[in-house]
């Protein structure tokens, strides 16, 4: 008899632009740890509809081309994984800021293993508002104009759900709820940035794995810019090139080569001012405070200056 195929049991949920693609590429590394390709199946949030969402154009937005649509489609993402890896990795970003996403993880795996890294709320919308400018999913030139438009917006993909995304309280406290503290682990974008030892030692006790060594190679993934050559960008995006280079190469190489080419044909788009950036973080001060007590962690650098 053909043997149960295995579930996938650690789900890294977000949030976007927080650094998941680096922390995945981290994870990938670990011996014990396998991580699908695509980095974000989104199966488990859209199921046999897909993806179905819009970019700014009206067209539909780029998941659209790799978001996974069966259940057997997602599990066979899975099937290369080696006899020793404990854990089988899905990092899709849509499972922190889709309804209801925690209690469907739970049902589709009540053993699974969460893990959470945030940003500063202003920081990660503005950081999505780039990367949308980026891939020529936003045609508004300033972040002021585009989160003016996100109310008007018909079915608009994630990516322009600039204030949506940043609303981190009510999905780690489900997540909380249904998966219990010890199966929740919640990270930071500055610990990333600045101390991604530290980060990666804390990741691998919460999973009870040894560290394997020096901290994976974290080059930073997903960068965002405005690119010089719209065709190379959409090349090295292509996902049958990118399949390719996957099967062909170790992916920390994929992931060092990637970026080496961004950093060369992305033009850096300017830091948020610092008006719109405490305007924007006022909205989600109440939040911020919340988030201190269920992590215990001191957020205020991510408030408003006063």
């Amino acid at each position: 008899m053909p043997t149960e195929p295995r579930l996938p049991n650690l789900f890294l949920v977000g949030a976007q632009k927080s650094g998941t693609t680096t922390l995945a590429v981290m994870l990938s590394q670990h011996p014990e740890i396998y991580m699908c390709q695509p980095k974000e199946p989104g199966y488990l949030a859209f199921g046999a509809a897909g993806y179905r969402a819009l970019n700014g154009y009206g067209r539909p937005a780029a998941a659209s081309s790799w978001v996974v649509a069966s259940r057997a489609e997602y599990l066979g993402l899975f099937q290369d994984a080696p006899a020793q890896a404990r854990y089988l990795g899905d990092a899709s970003t849509w499972y922190l800021s889709e309804p209801g996403m925690a209690a469907r993880l739970h049902n589709f795996n009540a053993e699974a293993r969460i893990l959470i890294i945030l940003r500063q709320p202003a920081d990660r919308a503005y950081s999505a508002w780039c990367h949308a400018r980026r891939d020529n999913e936003e045609p508004y030139e300033q972040f002021a104009q585009a989160l003016q438009a996100e109310p008007e917006r018909k079915n608009p993909s994630h990516l322009l759900r600039y204030r949506e995304m940043s609303h981190y309280l009510a999905p780690v406290r489900d997540y909380i709820k249904q998966f219990g503290r010890d199966r929740v682990h919640i990270m930071f974008y500055e610990d990333l940035r600045d101390r991604p030892e530290s980060l990666w030692r804390g990741c691998c006790n919460f999973l009870e794995l040894e560290p394997s060594g020096r901290t994976p190679a974290a080059h930073r993934q997903n960068s965002s810019g405005l690119p010089r050559s719209r065709a190379l960008h959409r090349l090295v995006r292509s996902p049958r090139i990118k399949r390719t280079a996957r099967r062909l190469l170790p992916l920390p190489f994929v992931s060092w080569a990637k970026e080496r080419i961004d950093q060369s044909n992305l033009r850096r788009l300017p830091p948020l001012p610092r008006a719109e950036r405490n305007a924007l973080s006022r909205e989600f001060s109440a939040e911020i405070e919340g988030l201190m007590n269920v992590t215990n962690r001191n957020l205020r650098e991510w408030l408003p200056d006063e």
